[in-house]
């Protein structure tokens, strides 16, 4: 059978001594010294003119080697060592008083000892054989002072030279035994480092291991082709001048801050090789010898640039329209809530411009979206041109825009700033190098105090004026009175025509389906409420909830539906049909007191259903809200079961922090960036980044609005799968769903639709 030739050992590894040869030689040396020393005893014996030789050192030192080298062939190396060490220091050391004391031939071999147990044992060995041997000569110094031990004379050539040899070839013993120990205490690190160098060859991981001494004692190609290096020029110089005495000092602080000697830290870096910036993750750990002394350490670095860029871009577009790059609903409430608590420091006005355009739909549809999105892209600039730069200016959606203005002394400055608003709006906006367009928008006023002190109030009470505006006519400005709040007063009338239906059991539940795409299954349903007036007909939920959010009112309409819920389950079960609900309910029952309670008592009423098939929604937005809390109810709920989905995702604050803190198992994608992803580039980005997201957090996403076939293979080619909408099913009554899933089939280019680069 041919032989297979041994690869070659990667780039940067040192090529070791064979362990083969090493015990051949080792076993050399062994033979050797029981040859020579066992021929001299012998000879001592034999010959008269040899009878002065001291018999006795010689024939212990050979008893010593041919012990060794039994002990070597019996695979016990390292012991035999010791004991040849040690038994060969007793014996020179028991031998010198007899001898010439202190300047006795074998005393030179003693140094050697010490040097070859440092080699082995390590210092603290050397040091103590160095205490024992100064102990010993110090005694022997003492015995030759008072004449207690008597010397012979002077030592025979013969001697001397037969003594030299044993003490040389012990040495050279002692070399070949302490390189066959190095070789087997380090041969693991030497496989370690070729693994490391085979296995980071083609990965992005730069590795690099230090030394004691702060030099590379090891590096892959990556980390050497990152700093505009070969390995070669790397393994064996100090690493700070590579890295940087702050990059060193970051490094070693890291090690310092943890007990277990090790960490991590990001930190930016300038490519020298591109000069571009790159974000590096620095895994570090302390490397430590036998005995548990610092040796060093080992860096792990990570090219996390795109992740840092990925992440920094989801981020922005959390907090900022991705069209005009003005704040969103979420930062402008968030800057309003600071406006306020600066306002009541100072003393002074925080006014809220509700602004909307007039007509703009039509221009849209005469003209087409793009050039409807350069308008809104040169308005906002000609917005923020018309307010200080402490003031904000957010698109809420649409051609909806909130100007926020604080630090108002008097109601007298509002009308100016308005006057200002609504001129920067008339202004003809070029759409073509020879042709204009002139808009108009109604613009509500709310001032706080005088008409709230909470964010969501002031909002929504400009909101209330702008409509009152936009009904007067156009291009005007209406600030919100007492006669705007007696119309707020209607609300009230809404929220108690909701109590009496509820108590009359006018509301019902449709279900739309939830699929998965690639498979063409169906994965579940979606509870949605709906309001069958006696007079009015069927209802929809945007007509009556928002009126009702906030009051104890929306807290007994989240109950009922959660038990409708509950009890649908258990009588499509009944059937054969066991289909997992998606439940919405506000914030506010969320938040309400003995939330978890009544959810607790709702699953014991129906105990043949697996609280696994219960899904919770709450909007993104209130979650954030109060996420400690909101993270604390759904952990106490998650442990009898329930799961929690956040909804409508990507309109409100989405940080990266919130999502890791909230333990919800599922993103949903809101249907206003699912709608126009066809079209438009931007909700794409925003679509892709929400599913890079979930899945970076282990979380399970679901698109919104899904309102055609291409939608869907669109979404499955960005990786995901689960979606509802129109283009699926529309809502129905609880009685047509099993009939609709026999019936339903899933389309052929969704199975066959391309998956996503990974």
């Amino acid at each position: 059978m041919p032989s297979v030739p041994k690869p070659a050992p990667p780039h940067g590894t040192v090529t070791l001594l064979d362990e083969e040869a090493g015990t051949q030689m080792l076993s050399f040396f062994s033979t050797t010294v029981v040859l020579l020393l066992g021929t001299a005893v012998s000879l001592a014996y034999l010959f008269d003119a040899l009878s002065s030789l001291p018999l006795r050192p010689a024939t212990l030192i050979c008893a010593l080697a041919l012990a060794t080298l039994i002990g070597i062939r019996k695979g016990h190396a390292r012991i035999a060592g010791q004991i040849l060490i040690w038994g060969s220091w007793a014996i020179i050391l028991a031998s010198a008083p007899f001898g010439s004391g202190n300047r006795s031939v074998g005393v030179v071999g003693i140094p050697l000892l010490i040097f070859m147990q440092g080699w082995l044992k390590g210092p603290r060995h050397a040091i103590g054989m160095t205490i024992a041997t100064v102990a010993a000569l110090l005694g022997i110094s003492l015995a030759e002072h008072y004449n207690w031990i008597t010397q012979a004379g002077p030592i025979p050539p013969l001697l001397r030279w037969l003594m030299l040899c044993a003490i040389f070839c012990i040495m050279g013993f002692f070399t070949v035994l302490s390189h066959r120990l190095h070789l087997k205490r380090y041969s693991e690190q030497v496989r370690l480092a070729t693994t490391l160098a085979l296995v980071t060859e083609h990965s992005p991981i730069m590795l690099a291991a230090v030394d004691a001494e702060g030099r590379y004692r090891y590096v892959n190609n990556n980390y050497a082709h990152f700093h505009g290096k070969s390995t070669d020029e790397l393994i064996g110089n100090p690493v700070v001048d590579t890295v940087g005495a702050d990059t060193l000092r970051q490094i070693r602080q890291t090690l310092l801050k943890n007990d277990d000697g090790r960490g991590a830290y990001r930190s930016r870096h300038q490519d020298p090789v591109s000069g571009i910036e790159r974000w590096l993750e620095t895994s570090v750990q302390q490397a430590r010898t036998n005995d548990g002394a610092e040796d060093g350490f080992y860096a792990i670095l990570r090219d996390i640039t795109d992740e840092v860029r990925s992440a920094e871009q989801v981020n922005f577009l959390a907090y900022h329209d991705s069209l005009t790059g003005l704040p969103n609903r979420a930062l402008m409430l968030d800057r309003l809530r600071q406006a306020i608590l600066r306002g009541e420091r100072e003393d002074s006005l925080v006014v809220v411009c509700y602004l909307d355009l007039d007509g703009f739909k039509r221009l849209n549809d005469t003209w087409g979206h793009s050039t409807g999105d350069s308008v809104l892209i040169q308005l906002a600039d000609r917005l923020q041109d018309c307010v200080r730069g402490t003031d904000t200016v957010a698109r809420l959606g649409g051609d909806e825009f909130v100007v926020l203005l604080g630090g108002i002394e008097n109601r007298e400055e509002i009308p100016a700033t308005v006057a200002r608003l609504l001129k920067a709006v008339e202004c003809p906006i070029p759409i073509s190098e020879s042709r204009s367009i002139a808009l108009s928008a109604s613009i509500g006023v709310s001032v706080c105090p005088l008409n709230g002190e909470e964010p969501d109030v002031l909002l929504r009470n400009a909101d209330q004026a702008m409509l009152i505006a936009k009904q007067s006519g156009r291009s005007r400005c209406s600030l919100f009175d007492t006669e705007l709040e007696g119309r707020a007063r209607a609300l009230y009338q809404t929220t108690a025509n909701v109590e009496r239906g509820l108590a009359e059991g006018e509301f019902v539940l449709f279900y739309q389906p939830r699929v998965n795409m690639r498979l063409g299954t169906v994965v579940g349903v979606e509870a949605l409420i709906r309001w069958a007036h006696p007079e009015e007909g069927l209802i929809l939920p945007v007509s009556f909830l928002p009126y009702v959010e906030g009051s104890e009112v929306a807290v007994r309409l989240g109950r009922w539906v959660l038990a409708e819920a509950l009890s649908q389950m258990q009588r499509w079960s009944a059937i054969g049909l066991h289909l997992p609900i998606s439940v919405n309910i506000s914030g506010h029952h969320l938040k309400a007191p003995g939330f978890g309670e009544h959810l607790a008592k709702l699953l014991e009423a129906h105990p043949g259903i697996p609280a696994e098939r219960l899904e919770i929604e709450i909007l993104e937005t209130a979650a954030m809200e109060d996420v400690e809390k909101v993270a604390r109810i759904i952990r106490d709920s998650a442990s009898l079961g329930v799961s929690f989905a956040l909804d409508d995702f990507g309109t409100g604050h989405s940080s990266l922090t919130y999502v890791r803190r909230l333990p919800a198992r599922t993103l949903k994608i809101d249907k206003s960036f699912v709608r126009n992803i066809l079209e438009d580039p931007e909700d794409l980005a925003i679509a892709k980044g929400v599913v890079a997201l979930a899945r970076s957090f282990g979380r399970e996403v679901v698109a919104e609005g899904m309102e055609t076939i291409e939608h869907g293979v669109a979404l499955l080619s960005i990786g995901c799968e689960h979606a509802q909408g129109y283009g699926i099913a529309h809502p129905m009554p609880a009685e047509a769903v099993p009939a609709w899933i026999a019936q339903w089939k899933c389309p052929a280019c969704w199975g066959d639709a391309p998956r996503p680069a990974t």
